[in-house]
């Protein structure tokens, strides 16, 4: 009993110290029914918020049910998961807004996303900046699954299966089992706009687009930017699939799957017209590529890293092109979307006069 008070307690801890280091925030959107959506973009849907451009909002997310029918808290107890009044809570609302959430258009499970949140005066020809100033998980665990017919090695699943995570928060690190450790990288997977007209009223969240979306990510961690084009008045921006940490490729097609707190910063770009997302961190420049067909994902991924490069530093294709071949690294960003994405890491550290700070405006 006294060790279970002492881990609590630390628990308690680990929980109040982050909450100190929280950025500031102009709005807070909570885990509620009207607030989400799940499986897919609901154009009919109305925004729950809406903000002027360089507002900065938390958004809690939610994540983590594999209790199926069973009580929430009742679950955790028994995986051994220890719980601050936070975290239970946390638990709480997911599993309220699992049962209670209005399903659009026949879809009754996929991501659970938060939105949609306009930003005033972005349009379409524009572009959205998403400042992610921080990222936390809001449970001390995340799942990470399988099951026959879904993966990168769909044929090779015998049957399902889920493993639990522990999350050490103040370690930063995931026990997937005793002696085996994950470094934590908290991000959303799915991040996006609105998509265009052209991909109907309810397109599903699963496959990423040129609106983002599911672009499951890892380098989209705290103290990065995502940049979408806009294809709607006010963008409409949702997120959700709260991630612990992933590898590239995300082989299973699951991650680290928990419940995040996000705080986003959204600042419109007028004019800023993007064929793909984009993103930025004090390190890289990143570019996306997305097709069913990885060679094709790949494609579009040097493409949009050659334009990239003439934008930032007017490189004509010849020089784009070889510049990329010997120093811009092409990661798997996931393989198990439907649409696979590829994307590119140009490391800022090659243009040596290149002296700009981020975030500098």
């Amino acid at each position: 009993m006294l060790a279970k008070t002492a881990f609590a307690a630390a628990l308690l801890m680990i929980t109040t110290a982050a909450a100190a280091a929280t950025p500031p925030y102009q709005h807070h959107v909570k885990l509620t029914p009207e607030n989400v959506a799940v499986g897919n973009f609901p154009a009919q849907k109305k925004p729950i918020l809406t903000v002027a451009s360089g507002a900065t909002v938390r958004i809690d997310g939610g994540g983590g049910g594999r209790w199926q029918d069973k009580d929430p808290l009742v679950w955790a107890r028994e995986e051994g998961i220890t719980l601050t009044p936070d975290q239970a809570s946390a638990l709480r609302e997911t599993d309220k807004v699992l049962k209670e959430a209005t399903r659009y258009a026949g879809i009754d499970s996929g991501h659970l996303l938060v939105g949609p949140i306009a930003v005033a005066g972005a349009m379409p020809g524009d572009a959205i900046e998403v400042r992610i100033l921080s990222v936390e998980p809001r449970i001390p665990y995340a799942t990470v699954s399988t099951r026959p017919g879904r993966g990168g090695i769909p044929d090779d699943v015998p049957e399902p299966y889920s493993h639990t995570v522990k999350l050490d928060l103040a370690r930063r690190v995931g026990i997937y089992e005793p002696g085996i450790e994950i470094p934590l990288g908290p991000f959303m997977g799915v991040m996006g706009v609105l998509p265009p007209d052209s991909e109907g009223s309810n397109r599903r969240s699963g496959p990423p687009g040129t609106f983002g979306g599911n672009l499951d990510c890892k380098d989209l961690i705290a103290g990065t930017s995502l940049f979408l084009p806009v294809f709607h008045p006010g963008g409409l921006f949702y997120t959700g699939d709260s991630h612990a940490g992933q590898g590239d490729g995300e082989v299973t097609v699951s991650a680290m799957e928990t419940a995040n707190t996000a705080i986003l910063q959204f600042i419109v770009h007028k004019g800023m017209k993007l064929a793909a997302p984009r993103a930025e961190s004090p390190t890289h420049w990143m570019a996306f590529g997305l097709d069913p067909d990885l060679d094709k994902a790949m494609q579009m991924a040097i493409r949009q890293t050659n334009s990239y490069l003439f934008d930032l530093k007017g490189l004509e294709f010849k020089r784009a092109f070889t510049l990329s071949s010997i120093g811009v690294d092409f990661r798997v960003t996931q393989v198990v979307d439907g649409t696979q994405g590829i994307h590119s890491m140009i490391p800022k550290k090659i243009f040596v006069n290149d002296k700009t700070p981020f975030w500098s405006k």
